[in-house]
């Protein structure tokens, strides 16, 4: 898949029925020019989250939560499997598509790639598990581990390959090392830490990929709060907090080109940017690896 390549998850008209809810199809768009359809990947049922492998660029992960059929690509979906969809050529040059699924699971909630090794994509859902799956070997169950409650969402470090952490329902964010299941992968990954970051579901996360070694992580939830925490050597500790008046929090995204701002969308519907840097606690601890200038505030 190329750079101007957007992809659009797409609620199908009439899909909704007792047992399904909504049915979703997910659009490949060419944005260079006048924007067209490259046409459809698939379709699938309650598609809760999308992520582009952006080094394996004819890649796009889905997860859903319930069984529908997935066109001729890979016929009938069990309930709670994740999918890929990959977009590419034939040996004779021919556009050509395809969906694998895999896992046996309720409800996939989140899914993401390892920017470092980009085969590995990491998935977690309701049946309280995340899984780690070595996509060069797609006939293999991954490493499974347990964790407390639903998962909501999950993110890698983006400065180390063997870290992530992943939020839940419980309003905890449990941290990770896949190094801690090498020894034995049948008994999964144990939890590095347990952060109670919210008094609601975390349903949200993102790490500034400025701040060395990922230390920096925000976190939204349910409780309409948005915090920002320094993971420094595994023990959390709460940075910022910010209720943006924005209802509960479904989604928050540090930017690339700008690494302290945070977007933020919630239930009422409109979008909101806070200027992380505007706190002086961020401010003081983070201000240093921003290109920009900033006073930060002194100690108390």
């Amino acid at each position: 898949m190329e750079e101007d390549v957007l992809v659009v998850m797409e609620t199908l008209p009439g899909s909704q029925d007792e047992n399904c809810g909504l049915n979703y199809r997910l659009d490949l768009w060419h944005m260079e020019g006048s924007a067209q359809s490259d046409g459809q990947v698939g379709t699938c049922a309650n598609v809760l989250g999308l992520d582009q492998n952006v080094d394996s660029l004819d890649q796009v992960r889905s997860g859903e939560g319930v069984e529908e059929h997935m066109a001729e690509w890979v016929g009938e979906v069990s309930q709670g499997q994740a999918c890929v969809g990959m977009e590419g050529a034939d040996d004779k040059g021919n556009s050509a598509e395809s969906m694998l699924a895999f896992g046996e699971r309720w409800g996939v909630q989140a899914v993401a790639w390892n920017r470092h090794v980009p085969d590995v994509l990491l998935s977690g859902s309701f049946d309280h598990s995340i899984v780690l799956m070595d996509m060069r070997y797609p006939s293999h169950t991954g490493i499974r581990s347990a964790v407390t409650a639903d998962v909501e969402s999950l993110a890698w470090d983006p400065n180390d390959q063997n870290s992530f952490v992943v939020s839940l329902q419980d309003g905890t964010v449990q941290g990770f090392d896949v190094r801690g299941a090498a020894s034995n992968p049948d008994s999964g990954c144990k939890p590095c830490f347990t952060l109670h970051a919210h008094d609601e579901a975390v349903t949200t996360v993102s790490f500034n990929t400025t701040a060395p070694k990922a230390c920096l992580l925000a976190t939204g939830s349910t409780d309409k709060m948005v915090k920002l925490w320094d993971l420094s050597n595994s023990q959390p500790s709460c940075v910022a907090s910010n209720n943006p008046k924005a209802g509960a929090v479904f989604t928050i995204s540090f930017s690339e080109e700008s690494p302290f701002l945070l977007a933020i969308g919630g239930s009422k519907g409109k979008l909101h940017v806070w200027d992380t840097l505007s706190d002086p606690g961020v401010a003081r601890r983070f201000g240093k690896y921003s290109n920009r200038k900033v006073d930060p505030a002194p100690e108390a």
